[in-house]
């Protein structure tokens, strides 16, 4: 992958490390904090033309083929209380939905709290990591993917399935974090998200409609949540994101209920 030097004009990146091939870019970012002095870690930006072992949550797989998508993972270390480092990869969502969007006019939806669909398939998930106070964004786009297996072609696609155009990877990752360095330095002056809850709200894919919260447990056993069926879950209105990157939901009985963690479902009628 080649980057013009435009990528250091990012406030947020100071250093970029790239790969031909790596097992993950989180675990290169993990090394990285481990065997570097403080000075040289925090603002790196760690790319990889290949993953052999791409995670997402609940350490589920990511397919990462050379020269078809974005892996990439940003070390940073904010001065945050632990409990708002979550807001983090709800900002990242957005510098997502917004590059995409602003750059190239391909409208997404997001899915609380780390995914971004096109058609209501996958195209890109986030993974944050906080080790040793330093917060570890991970991020995976299928870009200019052709096709993909069919244990996973009904919830995923990419760009150019849906787009019929080829993406310059580059080009995309330096747009996302032209939007995310904003959206980042804004998160810390306000330590909240009340500032992107609107633009959040339109975007979410499951606002104003029935879903289910599928908790931590139920979500490490299975491969496919999207279509889940209620497995003696409660559903509940969804009403949006809080200032702190919860999830609002009203229950039948009128009951409000702040979600910090698990997965979401819309509910469908079977």
């Amino acid at each position: 992958m080649q980057f013009n030097n435009s990528i250091y004009e990012i406030p947020i990146i100071n250093k970029l490390i790239v790969y031909d091939e790596t097992d993950s870019t989180n675990n290169r970012a993990k090394l990285l904090i481990n065997t570097s002095s403080p000075e040289q870690v925090p603002n790196t930006l760690i790319v990889a033309d290949c993953q052999t072992g791409g995670r997402g949550r609940a350490g589920r797989s990511f397919s990462s083929p050379s020269g078809e998508g974005i892996y990439m993972s940003l070390i940073l270390k904010p001065d945050l209380d632990a409990s708002d480092i979550s807001g983090i990869t709800l900002l990242s969502a957005i510098a997502i939905y917004r590059a995409l969007n602003k750059y190239h006019n391909i409208k997404t939806n997001i899915k609380w709290p780390n995914d971004i669909l096109i058609s209501n398939k996958k195209i890109s998930g986030i993974l944050t990591e906080y080790i040793n106070g330093y917060v570890i964004l991970g991020i995976g786009i299928n870009v200019n993917n052709k096709e993909f297996n069919q244990a996973i072609s009904d919830v995923a696609t990419s760009l150019f399935l849906e787009t019929g155009k080829t993406l310059n990877r580059e080009n995309l990752i330096e747009e996302i974090f032209t939007e995310f360095s904003m959206l980042y330095n804004m998160f810390l002056k306000t330590q909240n998200l009340k500032f992107i809850t609107k633009e959040y709200n339109d975007a979410l894919i499951s606002y104003n409609k029935d879903i289910y919260i599928i908790p931590q447990e139920l979500t490490n056993v299975l491969t496919n949540t999207y279509n889940i069926t209620n497995n003696n879950l409660e559903s509940c209105l969804c009403m949006g994101i809080s200032p702190k990157g919860e999830l609002i939901c009203r229950h039948n009985d009128g009951r409000l209920e702040l979600v910090s963690s698990g997965e979401v479902s819309i509910r469908h009628n079977f």
